[in-house]
Order: C-alpha cells, then structure tokens, then sequence
C-alpha cells in the first residue's frame, strides 16, 4: 500500500532539488548585477557568479583524486566541492582579513575539530553515542576558540571562532541526519538538509552586528562558508568510514560527487540565501561594506554605452561627460597595451601616432561637455565623436592583442604537455591492470585517472598564470595573460578564464584513455581487411574512432572559441570576457613606419565637437 505522507515527501523532495539550484542562482545573479558593489564587496560578485554556474556545470566531468582508501579511491569533485570551498577560502579576505592568518586558523581548527569527531565515529559503536561524541566535540572546539579570542582582545580570532561555531552546527545536524550507503554515498533526506544551512546563515545575520560592526553585509560569505565547510565535515568526512569495506567491490567516491545538486555545493548556498532574507527582513541596505575595493578599470565600451542610454534619457550632461570620458579611456588603454607613457589629461591622445583631427575633436569634445548642453543634438554628436575616437584607439591597441595563430599553437603546445604524462599513466595502468577490455574499463585507478586529468589540467592552466601570467605554451609564442591594468590576473579571474576549457579537457581524457584502451586491449586478436587488403587489426580502427572523436570534439569547441575571438574587438574568447583579460604579446609592438606625428593644440577653451 502506498503511503501518501511518504509519496508526498519525496514528490516535495525531488522538486525541492530540481528547483533549489535555479533559486539560488538566481538570487547571486541578483545581487551580482543589480548590487553589484555590494556583491564585489562581499566576495560574491560577477566573477564568482561565473564560478559557481557556468564554470560548474563545465567542470562536471573533472575529479581530483585524493587517495586510494582500501580498495576503493576517494577524489573530490570541482563543480561540486572544490569550487565552492575555493569560493569561500577567497572571501576570507574580505570578511576577516588578513586572510592568510584566519584561512591558516579557521582549518587548523576545523581540522582539529573534525579529528576528533572523527575519532569519536570510529571508536564508538552506537550511533547514540557518537552523535553525543561529536556534539562535545562541536561544542568544545568553538568555545575554547571563542575564550581565546576574548582573553587576547583578537577580531579575528574571534570571527574566526564565530565562523567556526556556525560550521559546527551545521556539521551536527547534517551528520545527525545523514547516512552511509556502501556502494553509493552519502544521503540526506528533505528537508533535513536544508535546517543545518538556512539556519546557520540566519544565525549569522543575527549576530552580524555584534561579530561584523558596521558591515553586516559580511555575514552572507560567513553563512557560505559556514554552511560548505559544515557538510563537508558532517556528512563526507564523518560518513565516510562505512563507505569502504574491504573485500567489497571497488568504488570512486567523490566528495561533491553529485555536482550542482549534491549537498557541499548546495548547502553554502542555502546558507547564503537565508542570511540573505535575515539581512533583508532587518532592513539592511546593499551599500559596499569592508576596505575600499580597487575601482575596476571602465571599459571605452561601457562609458560610450553609458553616453548613448544617458542621451536616450535626455540627460545631455550626463551623456556629453560620459563621451568625453569614453574617448579618454580609450586613449589611456590604447598607452596601456603600447607601452607608451601617459598623457597628460588635457592632451590624452599624446605619444600617439594619430592625426591632427584627433586631437582637435577631443578638444571640441572635453569642451562641449565642460561646458555642457541640453541640446539633444549636441548629445548625438558628441557620442558619434566619441565613437570614432574609441574605435580608433581600439584599432591602435589591437597590435598588442596576441594573434589567433598564436594562440592555437600555444594552447596546442600546453594541451600536449599536459597529456603527454597521462597517456604514459594510461599505458602502464592498462598493461599492468590484468582482465579484458571491459574489466579494465570499470577499473577504479583507471577511471579516477580519467576524471583527474581534467582536473590537473585545469590547474595547471589558472596555476601557471595566476602566479607568472603566462603557461609554458603562451611563454614560447611570447604571449601573456593580464587584466585590463596588465596585471597579471587574481586566482579567481584565472579560474573562470579557464573554466571555460574545461569541456575540450574533459573530451581529450576520456577519449584518448578509450583509444588507448582500445588498441591495447581491444580487437582480441581480430583483423579487418579493407577493400581485401593487408589485415588491420581491429583495435587499431576502433583507437582511430576513438582519436576521430577527439579531433572533432575538440575542433568543434576550438571552433566556437576561435568564431569569439573573432568577434570581439579585443580578441577575447568566453573565459576572458568573464573574467576581464585579454591575451596580449608579453613586449609592446614597436611603432608602425611612417606614423603621421601627434598633433598638439592648446587647451580648449570652447566651441563643440565636429561631426
């Protein structure tokens, strides 16, 4: 007989985890465009936005191996676990720097915290006790933490310890309400596992004012925090232990396994959302909160777009002063990319190679919108002046933009630099590894290798230009990696840069391990005879598939990458217009030949921009 309480509950469930990550998504997509220095100030802006949905759902294929574990491997999945924990140890700088001191504290503590607990599951049999255990645990650790931080007068010991209070709630409830399943994971039945988060983020509102003075906003990262690293410890750490039962059959188990619905990844978000309503139901406004953050460097773009809406608006001031300062940044972006030193702010167009009617126009243009207007026409003048002087320093950069060739043949370089030790990994596991084709394709070494390429590679890409700005590839074809300052660009901006490679990774390492697998293992002795020619054997043809498959997987998303490049004014594939970098030669180009002279002109002192 059917019970409908039950058949309700998991009809509200499965809905509940088809529905929550769109929810969720869409409050960041809120607060990442509609509070956009609120976001940024907490950590959670545009680029994190990025991270945790697109760059997500493309990492779905990539796990990182940890260790083996009896027989069995334990890895840990990027779109699931990896990326929001990264998430969360970034926002540290914001929410209680210096980050270096309270990212060291916050996991030494846990780390402690979770030993414990752990040692409490594996030395009491019953479940009663070691849910009694791991409250003492939970408790103590937070407490003496938060002692201490009193005793020694420290903010950021003591939001440390506030954090790690938090964490320990969520790990409590979540292993009260979790369960093992040998064979296939980790489970936590609706809604037991929405209390542990949406509490904890509620929590963290609360007391927002007491731990964060004057910068409430900072307990929604603390709730995101709080709420990933809580189920992470609850439910993958604690609840591991069963997983792995020698003699069993061999199993990959990933934390996060489950990408975007799995509980690591939902949870911080939950958290979030409901520190989100707390902070809202108290009133609390969306102005930036912590340190000034660096303003981001304007796009010519986005002021010329500014000029035309503001027009639109009939705000003629506003649009004039946003033209002139559209046609400004695109004269200093245009030094920028060339190594030529700034300008003065009168005369921003000088060490330029342009000709005299550039400099006469931008004095109309900074003259007219000193002096300002409300003639709709002198708007729509002045933003046509400022559009041709944008597009004209637009083509002066571009020299500086690493060229298309380049950079295929740089990425095809690092692609081959980073397969080439896998495929060596590869052939020793399939001519070590004894039984048939299909016994070695359930392998468990041999699948997590697959997952883990996708994974190494990937930090072996926002490694590499995180820390020199350039991989091995770009560095032998003179390129580089920057931000619109030529700096090199943030962990974070290299991560969703290279998210976007993901998917061409993914079908490299699953398809080269196949074709290896095939033309090693494949065939069992059998030859074809094309057209009644010399024998092929079998597994050759199907390794050919296989290597065919790769080719026109990754020339199809090369493709795609190559047709963005290709439109963007400033050779800009996805990932680089996510995260705000371009691909530029690591040396300025020297001047062309023959370049008519800057022009220079006194200040203006009136009159208006010419057509």
């Amino acid at each position: 007989m059917i019970d409908p309480i039950e058949l309700s509950n998991d009809i509200a469930g499965n809905a509940a985890t088809l529905a929550l990550p769109a929810l969720l998504w869409g409050l960041l997509y809120a607060l990442a465009w509609e509070h956009g220095p609120f976001a940024a100030s907490i950590g959670f802006g545009r680029r994190t936005f990025w991270l945790l949905l697109p760059g997500a759902l493309l990492a779905s294929l990539a796990l990182f191996p940890i260790a083996p574990v009896t027989n069995d491997w334990l890895a840990i999945s990027l779109a699931g676990a990896l990326f929001p924990i990264l998430v969360a140890l970034l926002a540290f700088e914001r929410f209680a720097p210096p980050a270096r001191e309270s990212v060291t504290l916050y996991l030494v503590l846990l780390a402690v915290l979770s030993t414990a607990s752990l040692g409490v599951v594996l030395e009491v049999a019953s479940a009663r006790g070691q849910l009694i255990g791991v409250a003492v645990a939970v408790i103590a650790v937070p407490a003496l933490t938060g002692a201490a931080a009193l005793a020694a007068h420290r903010a950021t010991l003591g939001r440390v310890a506030v954090l790690l209070g938090l964490t320990s709630g969520v790990l409590l409830v979540t292993f009260a309400g979790s369960t093992a399943i040998p064979g296939v994971g980790i489970e936590e039945l609706f809604p037991v596992y929405l209390l542990g988060p949406l509490a904890a983020g509620a929590v963290a509102a609360l007391v927002a004012e007491w731990v964060f003075p004057g910068a409430e906003g900072f307990a929604l990262p603390a709730a995101f925090a709080a709420g990933t690293f809580g189920v992470l410890v609850g439910a993958d750490v604690l609840r591991q232990p069963p997983l792995y039962v020698a003699g069993s059959a061999p199993g990959l188990y990933a934390i996060g396994g489950a990408g975007v619905l799995d509980l690591v990844y939902l949870s911080g978000l939950l958290a979030f959302a409901g520190a989100w309503v707390v902070h809202r139901a108290l009133g609390r406004g969306y102005s930036p909160v912590g340190a000034a953050l660096a303003e981001p460097t304007p796009t010519p773009i986005g002021r010329l777009g500014r000029s035309f809406r503001s027009g639109v608006d009939g705000q003629i001031d506003e649009a004039l002063f946003a033209a002139s300062a559209a046609s400004h940044e695109a004269a200093a972006q245009a030094h920028r990319l060339l190594g030529v030193p700034p300008a003065p702010a009168d005369r921003p167009w000088q060490g330029l190679a342009v000709p005299g009617w550039v400099v006469s126009d931008q004095a109309n243009l900074d003259s007219v919108a000193k002096s300002g207007s409300t003639d709709g026409r002198e708007g729509f003048r002045a933003f046509l002046t400022a559009r041709w002087l944008v597009l004209l320093g637009k083509e002066l950069g571009a020299r500086r933009f690493g060229s298309v060739g380049a950079r295929i043949a740089a990425f095809l370089i690092d692609l081959s630099i980073v397969t080439a030790p896998a495929v060596l990994l590869w052939v020793y596991l399939i001519q070590t590894t004894p039984g048939s084709l299909t016994t070695l394709a359930e392998n468990v070494p041999f699948n997590a290798s697959i997952y883990g390429f996708a994974a190494l590679a990937f930090f072996y890409f926002a490694l590499a230009e995180t820390f020199t700005g350039r991989t091995v590839g770009k560095a032998l074809l003179g390129l580089s990696v920057r931000n619109r300052s030529l700096e090199r660009p943030t962990f974070s901006a290299a991560m969703v840069r290279n998210s976007s490679r993901l998917p061409i990774l993914a079908v490299v390492s699953v398809g080269v391990a196949i074709a290896l697998l095939l033309l090693i293992k494949g065939g069992s002795g059998t030859t074809y005879s094309p057209g009644g020619g010399l024998p092929v054997p079998a597994g050759l043809l199907d390794a050919l598939g296989a290597l065919l498959f790769v080719a026109i997987g990754v020339g199809l998303l090369g493709v795609l990458g190559v047709l963005v490049i290709l439109l963007t004014s400033e050779r800009q594939r996805w990932g680089d217009l996510v995260a705000g970098t371009w691909v530029v030669r690591s040396t300025p180009p020297a001047a062309p030949r023959g370049a008519p002279p800057t022009a220079s002109v006194p200040a203006p002192s009136g009159g208006g921009p010419s057509g």
